[in-house]
């Protein structure tokens, strides 16, 4: 039988001779064949389409789709997730004891300060503070409607999967429209209120880390908190915070005294006492110890012209439980709040007022000054003091027709009522006049964000 080579076939010419039964047979081999071919070169065809589509979809389609899922989950990782997410069962369950070591004779061995250089201390402890920046509400030197900063300082001490969440003290927030934080250096980032404790001067504030990281933060350091109680007199100390607003800065010092209670702003506080310098704006920031465990939150210096490197801080075993508190609860309930800065009123500043009167040219039979009493330094603008008329110099003497003898009354006093109360209190006033003030208390001019 001939063999037939499809690149030589001619139909007419090789059947030139051929018998009809060769014929027959050559068209049927020839028919099956050709079926064949065709088939082959539609399953080619669509291999060869399967195999361009897959390339096009691998060098063109897979980036594309590659920058569409990374994009989306940027989006979802950095704006929706972390408000979707509710962390307030990590919030009630917060507690320092389960996320930081306490002070233990195993670190004892190994202080962070060697031979006065502070510098590993220092790298240890700064990246775990955060400067604040507080825009304030108008006050009275103030045009109507402008508003002003007011600097702090925050500690970061926990974070759960969509927040961090900052220590500070108080009074660094109160009154304040907004907060901004920074971490590092980094762009401002807003934060949101979570609660605060006017009494022991603590408060918490939280950061998204979605908004974190539009700022370029994706990590931080959270601070270790020691034990204060273990704290001795003498031992070193170094406090850090954003001095004078203008960013971190550190000063070092001793602890000089322990158990020290101060009357600052109208409450008492049990602190730590420091010559480590306390600078405007270090409040809410940390006093550490060598070996870089927060052992107070600094609130306070000493202003007083005749006493120098007197300055405060938070003990942290009081801190510590205040501040699992707010985490776990929230905001307090507010506290009642009539607007003023208080002092106690004694009888030596009677005498030293009486004389300086006297000196004007009054008589001692015209004046009416108190033995004791609470003295207002100052009165915030637009706070329910300053809408009723009371004025800074005068002399509280009695509230709801109760004898208040001095600043601590006063503040027990306050406990004890509730916003919207509506009280009397009783002044003196320039030495010569008894007024009356009534004060609607916690008013909505009072009334804040933060």
């Amino acid at each position: 039988m001939r063999r037939y080579d499809e690149n030589n076939f001619d139909e007419h010419e090789n059947l030139h001779g051929c018998n009809n039964d060769e014929v027959a047979m050559f068209e049927a081999f020839w028919a099956e064949e050709l079926e064949g071919r065709k088939e082959a070169r539609k399953t080619g065809g669509k291999l060869f389409l399967a195999v361009a589509i897959a390339l096009i979809v691998t060098f063109v389609g897979a980036p594309l789709l590659g920058a569409g899922l990374g994009f989306g989950s940027q989006i979802a990782t950095n704006y929706v997730l972390p408000r979707l997410l509710n962390d307030s069962a990590q919030r009630e369950s917060f507690a320092f004891d389960n996320v930081h070591t306490p002070l233990t004779s195993a670190n004892l061995q190994n202080p962070l300060v060697y031979r006065g250089d502070y510098v590993a201390l220092v790298e240890a402890v700064k990246p775990s503070v955060v400067t604040l920046s507080v825009v304030m509400q108008a006050d009275v030197s103030f045009s109507a409607g402008q508003t002003r900063a007011r600097a702090g300082t925050g500690i970061l001490f926990y974070e759960t999967a969509s927040r961090y969440y900052v220590a500070t003290n108080a009074h660094v927030i109160a009154g304040g429209a907004a907060v901004y934080a920074s971490i590092e250096g980094s762009a401002p980032i807003a934060a949101v209120p979570i609660g605060r404790n006017d009494l022991e001067d603590l408060a918490v504030i939280a950061i998204y880390k979605s908004d974190a990281v539009r700022a370029g933060v994706n990590s931080v350091v959270l601070a270790s908190f020691g034990d204060s109680r273990q704290a001795r007199v003498g031992e070193i100390v170094v406090a850090i915070g954003n001095a004078m607003g203008e960013g971190i800065a550190v000063t070092n010092g001793i602890v000089s005294a322990r158990d020290v209670e101060i009357f600052v702003e109208g409450i008492w506080l049990e602190v730590i006492q420091t010559n480590a310098a306390i600078n405007r704006g270090n409040s809410g920031g940390p006093l550490v110890n060598v070996w870089g465990e927060v052992i107070g939150i600094n609130t306070a210096k000493y202003s007083e012209q005749l006493a120098e490197a007197m300055g405060y801080a938070i003990p942290s075993h009081v801190a510590k439980p205040i501040l699992e508190q707010i985490m776990r609860d929230g905001p307090e309930a507010p506290r009642p709040r009539i607007g003023v800065n208080i002092d106690n009123w004694t009888p030596r500043d009677a005498q030293t007022y009486t004389s300086m009167l006297m000196r004007r040219g009054l008589r001692q039979s015209e004046l009416i000054i108190p033995q004791y009493g609470v003295f207002v330094t100052s009165v915030a603008y637009n706070s329910p003091a300053y809408l009723a008329g009371m004025l800074r110099n005068d002399i509280i003497v009695s509230i709801g027709g109760n004898p208040i003898s001095n600043s601590e009354g006063l503040v027990t006093d306050m406990t004890q009522r509730s916003e919207g109360d509506i009280v009397t209190f009783t002044v003196i006033r320039g030495g010569i006049e008894r007024i009356n003030i009534t004060i609607t208390l916690g008013s909505a001019a009072q009334q804040q964000t933060f």
